[in-house]
């Protein structure tokens, strides 16, 4: 690990195509944030330093900036948390966060980090004794009722986060930074300018694609029948490279944010090219004779996510960017010529999060194996 510091001046300075950080859109960003959702940094009466942001369900909630004690029960928002370099201001985060070795060498206290909960549930008990002044919950705890209820009882402020689009994302990426305050709300800074721009390069790729030339592609999340569908960040992203999601018009729903699928309906679209969260889905499907009709599956195009801080294009992964950068070259070579994802990732990984990336550990995540302690091939997708 590079010292933190002199990574975050060298990556403002780089002169990469997509990481390039421009002082003036900074500073605009910046002002923006402050008079939008970001908050509105005051003293309180006993003189704490408070903040108001507004929340993904539209609320108002005052927290002190810069808490230590901040109870995390939503993974994407915990390793946001660790990538900005805020781990140590969790004093309770889902287990899996902590399962990641890219995380882990971010920070390495993540092991003492109490877990949160289990199964979208919050542990009263376990939150008091952590002594939680503030907590970040996912959006189905929300809408759900009863779990958003225990905090109103314990008098914890609450910030609810949820997104449906990648500029929805990028704005509760925002949001956690601005909560965490200080050098955290820099990198998270450096992390969202990184994004737009790779979105905007996206765009400018994809409009090159004709209709008739784009490619099908189905993604699995976790099990095969699980996938995007209306209104989910998975089909945005999708379709940002200039690829067709054909789950996309879905809108029966299982649990959380996942859509259902079935296996007649996926060989109805027959996919060109399917992603697979989990590394063992891919096999599944390599390997199961009821898979073995599907094109992508007779012409080798199953492809397993890559694994980095996060697992990219995961509905709950930040790096949703790199996802994009992945999916645009694995499917698109010829337009994405000029993208070199090996420069990018090592770039990014040693400039903002502080992590050298060896040729061994690239080839790690790109496989999507070995970065996640016994998380790889968690879910195997045998949902029919």
């Amino acid at each position: 690990m590079t010292n933190k510091e002199n990574n975050m001046g060298r990556y403002s300075r780089t002169g990469t195509r997509i990481a390039t950080v421009i002082l003036a859109c900074t500073l605009l960003l910046a002002t923006a944030c402050l008079l939008s959702s970001c908050g509105k940094s005051e003293p309180s009466a006993s003189g704490e330093e408070t903040i108001t942001v507004t929340d993904c369900e539209g609320r108002s909630v005052t927290v002190p900036q810069g808490s230590t004690k901040i109870a995390v029960l939503d993974s994407f928002t915990g390793e946001a948390m660790v990538m900005a370099g805020a781990g140590s201001q969790m004093c309770a985060c889902p287990r899996g966060v902590s399962s990641d070795i890219i995380l882990r060498e971010i920070y390495p206290g993540l092991d003492e980090v109490t877990a949160a909960g289990s199964s979208g549930a919050v542990n009263i008990e376990t939150l008091t004794e952590a002594g939680a002044e503030v907590a970040f919950i996912k959006e189905s705890m929300y809408e759900g009722g009863s779990e958003a209820d225990k905090f109103d009882k314990l008098g914890i402020p609450y910030i609810v986060i949820g997104y449906k689009t990648m500029e929805d994302q990028i704005e509760m990426l925002k949001l956690i930074g601005t909560v965490c305050g200080s050098e955290a709300e820099e990198t998270m800074r450096l992390i969202t300018d990184y994004y737009e721009k790779t979105l905007q390069i996206a765009r400018e790729h994809a409009e090159k694609i004709p209709n008739d030339s784009k490619v099908r592609v189905y993604h699995s999340i976790n099990e095969i029948a699980r996938t995007d569908g209306k209104e989910s960040i998975g089909t945005d992203w999708v379709q940002a490279t200039g690829a067709v999601n054909v789950s996309s018009q879905l809108d029966t729903k299982v649990e959380g944010n996942d859509y259902q699928a079935s296996l007649e309906q996926i060989y109805s679209w027959d996919p060109d090219v399917v992603i697979c969260n989990a590394a063992d889905t891919t096999d599944y499907m390599y390997t199961d004779s009821k898979w073995a009709g599907l094109r992508a599956v007779r012409e080798k195009q199953v492809k397993t996510i890559p694994v980095g801080a996060t697992r990219w294009g995961q509905r709950g992964s930040v790096e949703t960017y790199f996802a994009i950068l992945w999916l645009g070259c694995e499917i698109y070579p010829d337009v994405y010529s000029d993208i070199d994802l090996k420069h990018e990732v090592t770039e990014f990984y040693r400039d903002v999060l502080g992590v050298e990336v060896t040729d061994e550990l690239y080839e790690q995540i790109v496989s999507g194996r070995g970065v996640r302690k016994g998380g790889d091939n968690t879910g195997a997708g045998k949902q029919e």
